[in-house]
């Protein structure tokens, strides 16, 4: 049975993203994940959430006995100057990322990834388009979303949730990427509504807005996640339409559909064709379009929930998984 390895690169318990569901879901299928958490860790220890899946904290998965063939499993690009250090029968690159803007520093690597890499996965069709002319084994995976954490009913209502007021939410990186000048004028277009910002500070200091009716609740856990979106009235993706977000397929837009709640965006690339989604990228009529979703009776639920069911991580980690064992049994053969 294959042994996944992860070298340290997002916290497991930060903001839970691609790379934790997926790995998460490969090690559900039976097999074993060696997770490099990253972080500091006084005592070092191997951390077991599961049978399968195991956080490496303030020691190498090396050290750890586990079966071949080895799978070395990237998303930052310098790590494919690591190969060598892991000794691995095959090297899977996650792309989640266009290499522009805020991920400039990642371009350097790409060639060498292109080179050393046996199987690239994208998460947008953008990105795909960049390494399919230049690698053998290139595929679109999208991203994907939990769907019975979030379609699951809240516990109860959080307390810090602001009363009297229709909510409207966004969850992700306070980061630069978000078009904060659209949404200040927004805000201060309509202070009827109360918006809510939920997610980890990325490249920012502090929070950029100051309006009364907005409330930054700091990073929330994933297991509270789908407590708050169960009380949003509109999930926002208010990005940038920039060479970066271009490429990006957002999580955001899975998890806010699998709660049924309706969407705002921004029309990226990767929106353009999602049902039930509404896109704009003028203030003005951003803020029209909210006052319109609110105002009328909302018909699109079940829709929008059979979307994201259609889109779980479970589909997603099948298609990869049949991919990886191709390529690994290809590998074993040639030896």
């Amino acid at each position: 049975m294959p042994t996944f390895i992860y070298p340290p690169s997002i916290p497991w318990n930060w903001m839970f993203q691609r790379p934790q569901q997926l790995l998460g879901q490969i090690s559900s299928s039976g097999q074993t994940v060696l997770y490099e958490d990253l972080g500091n860790f006084p005592q070092p220890k191997i951390k077991s959430l599961s049978s399968s899946l195991h956080l490496c904290q303030g020691i190498s998965a090396l050290k750890v006995p586990h079966s071949r063939p080895r799978i070395l499993w990237l998303t930052v690009p310098s790590h494919i100057n690591s190969i060598s250090n892991y000794n691995p029968d095959l090297v899977i690159y996650d792309a989640v990322d266009e290499p522009k803007d805020e991920f400039a520093s990642w371009a350097p690597y790409y060639p060498a990834i292109i080179q050393n890499a046996d199987l690239i996965f994208c998460s947008s069709q953008s990105i795909y388009d960049y390494f399919h002319p230049r690698h053998p084994q290139v595929h679109l995976v999208p991203n994907g979303v939990d769907y019975v954490h979030f379609a699951s009913g809240p516990n109860k209502r959080p307390r810090d949730l602001p009363l009297g007021k229709p909510i409207i939410g966004y969850s992700g990186a306070i980061a630069p990427w978000v078009n904060w000048d659209l949404l200040k004028k927004v805000i201060e277009e309509n202070p009827e509504f109360n918006f809510i910002f939920i997610g980890a500070f990325f490249q920012l200091h502090k929070f950029p807005l100051k309006n009364k009716n907005v409330y930054y609740l700091g990073l929330k856990s994933y297991h509270e996640l789908p407590d708050y979106f169960h009380y949003f009235d509109v999930g926002l993706i208010p990005f940038l339409q920039t060479e970066m977000t271009k490429g990006c397929n957002p999580i955001k837009l899975y998890e806010y559909y699998a709660a049924g709640i309706q969407v705002l965006a921004t029309p990226l690339p990767e929106l353009l064709s999602v049902p039930k989604i509404n896109l704009e990228s003028n203030p003005h009529l951003f803020s029209l379009r909210l006052r319109h979703l609110l105002e009328e009776s909302d018909s699109g639920k079940p829709q929008r929930m059979a979307y994201a069911q259609a889109n779980d991580w479970a589909e997603r980690t099948g298609r990869m998984l049949q991919q990886i064992y191709r390529m690994t049994y290809r590998n074993k053969e040639s030896v």
